[in-house]
C-alpha cells in the first residue's frame, strides 16, 4: 500500500461526507454540502433538474435549478445545485452544494436524504481537514479559515485573508529553503573539500547568511505576535474607587450604554466584559466594581 493510499484510509478520505454548512435556523438560504468520490452520484439521486440535462452531465462551476426529491419522488424543496468537480474545489474532491430554503425542516430533510443515499455526516471542520490532507491548503492556511470566521475587526480580517492566500506560508518556506541551502553547502564543503568543481562556502559567508535568516525569522515571529493580538484581542481592566466614572468611561469607549450609570456608589457589582474596536484592534474592556 502506498503512503498516499495509507493516509486516505487512515483519515477516511475515501468516503463521502455531508453536512449543513450554514447556521441552522430560519433564513432565506441554507446550504447542504457534500464532498467525496460519490458526492455527485448522491446529488444525482436526490436532485431532479428542471431542464432535460442530466445531473451527471453538469460541468464544473455551474449552478442548476431544480428540486430535492425523496425516494417516492415527493418534492422536499426547491433548490439550486452547484457542482464543483475534483481537483478544482475547496477539498480537491468532487463537491456538491445544495442551496435550500433556510428553514430547519428543508435543510434537515435534504441532509437526511444525502445520508440515506451513502454519505456520512461530516465531523466539525472536516471539509477544511480534507482540504489540508489533500494538499489544497497548508496548516497555516487551515488556521486562517477559522481566523476569517472569527475576525472581529477589518485589520484582523485582512491579516487572516493574507494568511489564507499563503503570504505567511511563503515567508516560512523561503526561510526554510535558505537554511537548507546553507546546510547543503556546508556539508558539500566538508565532504568534498578536495574536489575542485565543488563550490566552497567560507565561514564569513555562512555567518552573514545565518544572520540574515535570524533577522527574517525575528520579523516573522513579531508578525505572528501581532496576528495573535488581532485574533484574540487585548484585555483592559477598568478599576478604581467607587463612583469615579468607570462605567461612564466604558460606555464612552463603546459609544453605547452598556454599563449602568447612576450617582449611587456601588452600582456595578458584577464584572462586565465588552469588546471595542480601537484602531483595528479588538480590545476586551472589563468594568469592575469599585475598590473600597
Amino acid at each position: 500500500m502506498s503512503g498516499k493510499c495509507a493516509i486516505r484510509e487512515f483519515f477516511m478520505l475515501d468516503d463521502t461526507i455531508a453536512a449543513i454548512s450554514t447556521p441552522v435556523g430560519e433564513g432565506g438560504i441554507g446550504i447542504v454540502r457534500l464532498s467525496g468520490k460519490c458526492a455527485l452520484k448522491i446529488a444525482k439521486k436526490i436532485f431532479m433538474p428542471k431542464g432535460r440535462k442530466k445531473t451527471s452531465d453538469f460541468k464544473t462551476y455551474t449552478v442548476h435549478y431544480g428540486h430535492i426529491v425523496d425516494g417516492r419522488n415527493n418534492i422536499v424543496d426547491e433548490v439550486l445545485l452547484t457542482v464543483m468537480r475534483a481537483p478544482k474545489s475547496y477539498t480537491k474532491e468532487d463537491v456538491a452544494e445544495i442551496n435550500c430554503h433556510g428553514g430547519i425542516r428543508p435543510l434537515k430533510k435534504t441532509l437526511d436524504l444525502a445520508l440515506i443515499n451513502g454519505a456520512r455526516l461530516a465531523e466539525p471542520g472536516e471539509f477544511t481537514k480534507r482540504a489540508f490532507l489533500n494538499g489544497r491548503i497548508d496548516i497555516m492556511q487551515a488556521e486562517a479559515v477559522l481566523d476569517i470566521i472569527r475576525a472581529k475587526t477589518d485589520l484582523g480580517l485582512k491579516a487572516a485573508i493574507n494568511n489564507l492566500e499563503g503570504v505567511f506560508s511563503e515567508k516560512v518556506h523561503c526561510i526554510r529553503s535558505e537554511i537548507l541551502d546553507i546546510l547543503a553547502r556546508i556539508e558539500a564543503s566538508i565532504d568534498f573539500s578536495e574536489e575542485a568543481d565543488v563550490e566552497k562556502i567560507g565561514r564569513k559567508k555562512v555567518l552573514y547568511r545565518l544572520c540574515r535568516v535570524e533577522r527574517d525569522t525575528e520579523k516573522l515571529i513579531s508578525k505572528a505576535h501581532e496576528g495573535k493580538i488581532l485574533r484574540q484581542g487585548v484585555k483592559a481592566v477598568i478599576c478604581g474607587s467607587p463612583n469615579v466614572g468607570k462605567s461612564s468611561l466604558m460606555n464612552a469607549i463603546l459609544k453605547e450604554s452598556r454599563a449602568i450609570v447612576t450617582h449611587v456608589p456601588g452600582t456595578t457589582r458584577d464584572i462586565i466584559e465588552e469588546t471595542a474596536n480601537i484602531r483595528g484592534i479588538p480590545v476586551v474592556l472589563v468594568d469592575t466594581a469599585g475598590i473600597r
